[in-house]
């Protein structure tokens, strides 16, 4: 089970966010207080969805968690505000509902075999994911 205490400081995520996540550590625990979500997770999963801060979602669209909408990936105005969205979305729909580990979010936040997923990139999610949050959370 995820810890919903901070295991990691904003301080402590910066040494490893890169492109559109760097220096954002102090978002990442902010937010993750807020939402009472381990900090470490929520940078772990914007890490492995954006390729620590370079893909196009973020680049283009301040998406941090590969986040869906009605016509594809949703826009932010913020990587600020897509992190805390992110967290508002983990608390909401997964948290709150008893998914609590890295394995449990996987099956429902990027499952194997959907259907925006033709390569199945999403069968590497949460060993990702897990490798970050080791990283984090240490």
């Amino acid at each position: 089970m995820i810890s919903p205490t901070a295991s990691a400081s904003g301080a402590k995520l910066n040494s490893t966010l890169g492109g559109s996540l760097k220096n954002t550590g102090d978002i990442f625990a902010s937010v993750g207080a807020k939402y009472g979500i381990d900090p470490a997770l929520l940078a772990a999963i914007a890490v492995h969805e954006t390729g620590n801060g370079t893909s196009n979602a973020v680049k283009n669209k301040n998406n941090v968690g590969g986040m869906m909408g009605k016509n594809g990936l949703m826009t932010f105005s913020s990587v600020q505000e897509g992190i805390e969205k992110m967290a508002s979305n983990l608390k909401r729909n997964y948290i709150d509902k008893g998914l609590t580990t890295i394995e449990q979010i996987q099956k429902k936040y990027a499952p194997n075999g959907a259907a925006n997923d033709p390569t199945n990139l999403n069968s590497y999610w949460t060993s990702g994911v897990k490798k970050y949050y080791d990283l984090f959370s240490k």
